[in-house]
């Protein structure tokens, strides 16, 4: 296996996340065809088959020496990540790098926690690196990612957690949406509407969900839509209330395309967290964005979308106590 490259690993390790050769393509940003191509010039190396396809690589398993050869994949990469760590210690911070792991719903915060960051320090390069919650913690654990921001919390054991900032989750509607008539929706106003909300597994359903049995809440009409993009353009097409983070929402908001009505029990508060390895060392670079992100993500957070919050939506970002 004298011939076996780092683009091959990197194909591989995607490919073994996501188990298909279109999101593994997706992830590096690749073609299918350049995955498939790497990971069969890898089996060549190694002389045996890494994976058991079906529906022409639609759908992968690991073969028993997939998930042997897994382990010695993740080994090398976590060697060099620390090897890269440990030499940048002879510089100075702003020569590092960072690779940030983010879920669907921080990447509306990230950016801008990142372009602050880099403000101070603008020779970091950084990379942001998107997953569910499950794919983020393998990284972690690989070393494939320095740190994560995620909204729900990981693993305590294999993952290091510590919240920065809350977020505020309600209900948004176009403006001339019914519910916007009251001044305030009480609690037994709400079962003559249309709710959009995420599928079952979610933070966000998972939040609203909460919010009705506590509050003894049926609602009979419900759609529910794969992400907070989709909610955000059914609600502004007036095909009903959207429920979901505020701070997903805040261009809609402070433009006018949504407005959050002022209803009982809501907003509800939660907390982004940002996650590391309890077991590596991270890089200069990433100890730095990490205190950052502890001391500054909650003021840079909530002096952002108070900025943006028009006069209907004042108060609905809380500073974390």
């Amino acid at each position: 296996m004298k011939n076996v490259t780092l683009r091959q690993l990197r194909a591989f390790l995607a490919a073994s996340r996501h188990l298909n050769f279109g999101k593994a393509a997706q992830e590096l940003d690749l073609t299918t065809q350049a995955i498939s191509i790497q990971i069969r010039e890898l089996e060549s190396q190694v002389g045996l088959a890494l994976f058991e396809r079906r529906g022409h690589g639609k759908s992968l398993r690991l073969t028993a020496t997939g998930q042997y050869f897994l382990v010695y994949a993740q080994k090398i990469f976590s060697t060099l990540r620390e090897a890269k760590g440990a030499i940048s210690k002879f510089r100075e911070v702003d020569a590092g790098h960072l690779t940030v792991g983010l879920v669907r719903t921080t990447k509306y915060i990230v950016p801008l926690l990142l372009a602050k960051f880099q403000e101070a320090h603008p020779q970091v390069s950084a990379q942001l690196v998107q997953g569910n919650g499950e794919q983020l913690l393998q990284q972690l654990q690989a070393g494939e990612i320095d740190l994560a921001i995620v909204s729900r919390p990981l693993h305590q054991i294999a993952a290091h957690m510590q919240a920065f900032a809350d977020y505020p989750l309600g209900f948004v509607a176009a403006p001339d949406h019914p519910m916007q008539e009251f001044a305030f929706v009480p609690r037994e106003a709400l079962a003559q509407f249309r709710y959009i909300v995420r599928e079952p597994g979610s933070v966000t359903r998972a939040a609203f969900d909460a919010y009705l049995h506590q509050h003894r809440i049926h609602l009979p009409n419900i759609l529910e839509l794969p992400t907070n993009e989709t909610i955000k353009q059914a609600a502004m097409a007036g095909l009903g209330v959207g429920f979901l983070s505020l701070h997903t929402a805040g261009l809609e908001l402070h433009s006018g395309l949504l407005c959050a009505p002022q209803v009982e029990g809501l907003p509800l508060t939660r907390q982004w967290s940002i996650a590391r390895s309890p077991t590596r060392q991270m890089s200069p670079a990433a100890e730095h964005f990490h205190h950052f992100i502890l001391e500054q993500g909650n003021v840079l957070l909530t002096a952002h979308f108070q900025a943006l919050a028009p006069g209907h939506t004042r108060g609905v970002t809380a500073p974390l106590h």
